[in-house]
């Protein structure tokens, strides 16, 4: 496992988080869970995008050497 991987995965890690921390900030707690969970699960989203995209496809290359 890389450094690279670790990241990632920890970026990943701190979408939950932010989906906790966002819905505090809603008085009414449906409001706080619906836009909570659609920030933790749009970052987790973009972060494993970019982690398919560009991490797997520099280990693909690697491998393939």
């Amino acid at each position: 496992m890389t450094m690279e991987q670790v990241v990632l995965g920890a970026a990943v890690a701190v979408g939950f988080f932010l989906s906790a921390a966002v819905s505090r900030w809603f008085r009414r707690p449906v409001a706080g869970i619906i836009f909570g969970g659609v920030a933790g699960i749009a970052l987790s989203v973009a972060v494993l995008s970019y982690g398919l995209t560009e991490v797997a496809g520099r280990d693909g290359v690697v491998l393939a050497e």
